[in-house]
Order: C-alpha cells, then structure tokens, then sequence
C-alpha cells in the first residue's frame, strides 16, 4: 500500500545500517509520494542508500538533503539511491561516497528525474560516477551539477556517469577526475542522446576524456564544452 508524507523535516539525524538495502533518513522505500519535505544529518548502508530515500519507486517532488550518504555497495545518491519513479523539483547538497552507481542527487535513475540539481562532492570506487546521477536509463531534463566528483572505475561524469538514455537541457561545472576509462565534463559514457546540453568542468582522466563527453556512442547535438 503506497503512502503520503507532506511538509516533514528531519534535523540533523544519523542512520547507520551497514548490512541493509534502501536505506535513507526519511524512509527506507518510497512506492507513494513525497512532497515539500527535507533531511539533514548522515546516512550509511550497503545498497539504496539515499540522503532522503534508499529506493524509490514513486514520486519525489519538492525535497532536498544536506548531509553525509555512504554505503558499501552500489547504487548511492544524495537525495536517492535508486530511483524507479519520479524526482522534479528536489535537491541535493549532500557529500556521496560509495562503490558502483553514484550520483549526488540519485545513484542509479531508472526513471525521471527533472528540474532537480546536486551541489555536494561525489566519489566512487567503482563505476558509474555522477555529479548528478550514477547511471540515467530513462530520462533527465532541465537539472544540473556543480560538485566535485571523482571516480575509480569507468564512466565518470559532471552530471552523470553512464548514459543509456536522454539527457536534455542540463548542465554540470565541478571539477571531475577518473582514474580508467570514459571520463567527461558532462557524461562519462553515452550510449543514448544528449541534447541542448553543455558542461564547463575541467576533466582529467586516463582513456577516452572529453569535455563534454568521454566516450559517445550516441548522439549529441546542439551541445558544448
């Protein structure tokens, strides 16, 4: 049964489950909806593991974290660890380290994320690295990134790791460094579309380092660096 949750703030709170799965300050799983709400405070988990929610299959609108998120394991965001629903109007300014599929807003987004923006540093040791989301197999539109990110494995990006999707009218300008393959100031690897997009980041990396994107196996157009 899904479920509401209006104009709640949580202050300065600490959650700590080293061993667990979707695990956030406000809720451990979102399959209702989430609106005008915010935590601040540190979060820790194995995987799901998000500043506001660890898994989200619903809707997320008007929220934000501040804080500390980490985890052990994959799939770890500022604001939402996995995102299988819709996140609009949010916000992140939290610090995010973990393993694979780290984003500072959502670690792997699955769905839609729009109108929404990270701030905070992100680093992973693994792949998919974004300043904004880990990995996008759906769709992001009108976001942006501006934190420092860092990763260890392939695909590190300003605003998103991976691309398997849509990317459009977003932007990302923190400093982003990889340490392997397909690293970029706006996408590390994209395989889908990026569109009216563009990134100031200054990138470093070892193979394949673009300012826009690392390595494209897509389309991109009417986009700079």
């Amino acid at each position: 049964t899904s479920s509401s949750i209006f104009d709640i703030g949580l202050l300065n709170a600490s959650v700590t489950a080293q061993n667990s799965d979707n695990v956030g300050i406000l809720s451990g799983r979102n399959s209702g909806v989430i609106y005008d709400s915010y935590s601040t405070g540190f979060v820790n988990g194995n995987t799901y593991v998000g500043g506001l929610v660890g898994g989200n299959p619903g809707s997320i609108d008007n929220s934000y974290s501040t804080g500390t998120v980490s985890g052990s394991g994959d799939n770890i965001g500022g604001l939402v660890g996995y995102n299988d629903g819709t996140v609009s109007n949010s916000y992140s300014t939290s610090s995010v380290d973990g393993s694979n599929n780290i984003g500072g807003l959502v670690g792997g987004n699955r769905k839609s994320i729009d109108n929404s923006y990270s701030t905070g540093t992100v680093s992973g040791s693994g792949d998919n690295v974004g300043g904004l989301a880990g990995y996008n197999v759906e769709f992001i539109d009108n976001s942006y990134s501006t934190g420092t990110v860092s990763g260890s494995g392939v695909n590190t990006g300003g605003l998103v790791g991976g691309n398997w999707e849509s990317i459009d009218n977003s932007y990302s300008t923190g400093t982003v460094s990889g340490s392997v393959d397909n690293t970029g100031g706006l996408v590390g690897r994209s395989y889908g579309v990026v569109e009216n997009s563009y990134s100031t980041s200054a990138s470093t990396g070892n193979t394949d380092v673009g300012g826009l994107v690392g390595y494209n196996d897509g389309t991109v157009s009417n986009s700079y660096s």
